[in-house]
């Protein structure tokens, strides 16, 4: 269980003054934590090659080559990236007569939803795109999986953390005979994806992946009248 992360800490803070009085408003600030799961949308891969040549001309015409090579090579194959980018030819090191060339290829994840085939597809996959950069030597990165509508999750994490941090700080206020008045401010201490503090299986997963938030909530505190 994760550990209780609720830190509530009481805070004073000086407000405006008043026919040259200082107000002297108390306010009790609470972090809040949740996650959201939901099922990726694209897998990708990344394959990086690094030509080199007896010049840089040479390693540079080579990395030229790369995408038409690496096209040709993914249609014998059979495997068809719903998005192929390309990134420049690069020259990294005058010393060194290398060229530099990657590849994006993006699938779209739904086709592997389904529960009797959709991990071993999911495998199969990855054993063509493996080969193919054994085949042209190159080095493969991936797989990644994500959403491409991140937004949405990402303020229902949000607003989750948010109505989190509202017990503890409530809880606090009696304590302090005091009531919450109002919000003064919520501010966004981290979004991250697929590291759930709590989560026990391996993330990310074909089936799902998580977003986490973490804010920091301030509340304006008024006394309770006895």
């Amino acid at each position: 269980m994760l550990r209780n992360c609720f830190l509530v800490v009481i805070l004073l803070l000086t407000g405006y003054a008043a026919v040259a009085q200082d107000l002297q408003v108390s306010v009790i600030e609470s972090e809040g934590i949740a996650t959201v799961d939901t099922v990726p949308t694209y897998v990708e891969f990344w394959l990086h090659a690094a030509p080199q040549g007896a010049t840089h001309v040479e390693a540079v015409n080579a990395a030229l080559g790369f995408e038409g090579t690496l096209r040709s090579e993914l249609d014998n194959a059979g495997v068809k990236p719903a998005d192929l980018i390309f990134e420049s030819v690069a020259v990294p090191d005058i010393l060194v007569k290398e060229a530099r060339v990657s590849a994006r290829l993006r699938f779209s994840a739904a086709v592997f939803n389904s529960p009797e085939t959709g991990i071993r597809d999911f495998a199969a996959l990855c054993d063509k795109v493996d080969a193919i950069a054994k085949k042209l030597e190159c080095q493969p990165e991936g797989p990644s999986l994500g959403v491409e509508n991140t937004e949405s999750i990402e303020e229902a994490a949000i607003g989750r953390a948010t109505e989190k941090a509202y017990p503890q700080a409530k809880a606090a206020a009696q304590v302090m005979n005091g009531q919450i008045s109002a919000v003064d401010r919520v501010s966004v201490e981290s979004v991250l994806w697929n590291s759930a503090p709590d989560a026990n299986a391996g993330l990310p997963s074909i089936r799902r992946i998580t977003c986490t938030a973490r804010v920091r909530v301030t509340y304006a505190l008024t006394p309770v009248e006895v």
